[in-house]
């Protein structure tokens, strides 16, 4: 499985998904192809949606960014549409590293929920997600827990069956109790809601997937490998079969399981999908980002084990200079 895996990716090197098409910087000229009733707003939540799928989170932030501008001006009546536009900015920005922003879109979308719609909508819901999300990344764990805890209470008191934002928030609540050590809450949790997207989805779907590497990465931390691997790969499965090679999440997946590989040996094959997990990265969130320069670090890693030192200081400079904005020598 994991050379089938590693014979994909060579032939793929250079061949990304192609990207979703550059939004017109006006948009007056589309609104002859906008459905009767819909408007500029909705318009620009429709492609931020597109280029957000297709990992172009610049563009999908700019698009939902200006959608809300128009939301909060001209649909002042119906709060849930600024709501949904400061869901999505509160989840891109925390995927861009914008953690400041995140939180203030987050907790404005609660305080906007509180005064004028129902707690218990899914808004409020994916609010507290977006806000458990963003104190996970700073590793604010026991505020993390918190919001996902008030998430989950919220979804039980919303439906009797379990939906799919149920099981989006077993699977964040499951990462947390990892990083706080309760390794057997966190699987449970895992279980839970692969159960949910499997009866939900069918076998392919983004949320199996990340659910699946986040379930992978905890094995992976407590010395299971082989797990770890074979999870990995489903993941995989499902990124690439929904999303095409050229997605963050295939990128982050691919480095994942480069550094299993990494710890178990096999070095060639870790080398392979680390320079793909880069490249896809690079292409889709630019060399400057957090994940790519973790990748990179990742990968000069591999060449220390390797003996390889020279690479490694190579790769180590690299990554320092694209996070500082110097041009790297020719």
């Amino acid at each position: 499985m994991s050379m089938k895996i590693l014979q994909s990716v060579c032939r793929q090197v250079s061949v990304l998904t192609p990207a979703v098409s550059e939004q017109h910087s006006l948009i007056t000229e589309e609104q002859a192809a906008l459905p009767k009733g819909d408007s500029i707003g909705h318009y620009l939540v429709r492609l931020g949606d597109r280029a957000h799928i297709a990992g172009r989170f610049g563009k999908a932030l700019l698009s939902y960014k200006r959608a809300l501008r128009i939301f909060e001006r001209h649909h002042k009546d119906e709060p849930a549409l600024a709501v949904v536009c400061l869901n999505k900015i509160a989840q891109v920005c925390r995927e861009q590293g914008l953690y400041n922003e995140a939180e203030f879109s987050a907790l404005k979308a609660l305080s906007i929920i509180r005064d004028f719609l129902d707690d218990r909508s899914e808004l409020g819901i994916v609010a507290l997600n977006n806000l458990g999300a963003v104190y996970q990344a700073q590793e604010r764990y026991q505020k993390a827990e918190n919001a996902y805890v008030r998430a989950l209470g919220r979804v039980g008191a919303r439906c009797e069956t379990p939906d799919a934002q149920t099981g989006r928030t077993m699977n964040n609540l499951g990462v947390v109790l990892s990083h706080l050590g309760r390794e057997c809450e966190a699987i449970d949790m895992f279980a839970g809601a692969l159960s949910i997207f499997e009866r939900l989805f069918d076998g392919l779907h983004p949320d199996i997937g990340i659910t699946l590497s986040n379930l992978a990465a905890l094995y992976r931390k407590v010395g299971h490998l082989e797990v770890a691997e074979t999870l990995y790969v489903r993941a995989n499965d499902n990124f690439v079969a929904v999303l095409g090679t050229g997605h963050p999440h295939c990128g982050m997946n691919f480095a994942a399981l480069a550094g299993v590989y990494r710890e178990q040996g096999r070095f060639d094959e870790s080398e392979a999908l680390f320079k793909f997990a880069v490249q896809v990265l690079e292409e889709t969130l630019g060399n400057g980002h957090t994940r790519v320069k973790g990748v990179m670090r990742g990968l000069a890693e591999l060449y220390s084990r390797m003996g390889r030192t020279k690479d490694a200081f190579r790769i180590e400079a690299e990554a320092f200079e694209a996070s500082h904005g110097i041009a790297t020598p020719q």
